[in-house]
């Protein structure tokens, strides 16, 4: 695998936009991964690579970032629902709301 394709805790500590948090780097590195993929499905932009590995390329170039108010309501649609098998739906919604979906 390129190391490319690959983040590292380092980085992520590294980084002054995601504050050392690993969800706020998956947030940041999702969110990038989905408008690439929607600028490619839409035909404005032609990929050689996977929006993810883009993604984590931008994410450890320092190339992206987060607002804090998308920050707090991704963190907080996701802790508001605690997972269990009864309410696996309810969980999957709220992060796709988190996430943009």
């Amino acid at each position: 695998m390129a190391d490319d394709q690959r983040v590292y805790l380092d980085d992520i500590y590294a980084s002054e936009e995601c504050q050392g948090s690993v969800f706020r780097a998956v947030v940041m590195m999702a969110q990038e991964a989905r408008f690439i993929n929607k600028q490619a499905g839409q035909g404005y932009i032609q990929l050689t690579k996977k929006p993810t590995t883009i993604a984590m390329y931008k994410f450890k170039e320092g190339k992206l970032s987060i607002s804090e108010k998308k920050a707090e309501e991704a963190v907080e649609a996701v802790e508001e629902v605690e997972m269990t098998t009864e309410n696996a739906a309810q969980v999957t919604a709220a992060a796709d709301d988190a996430f943009g979906e």
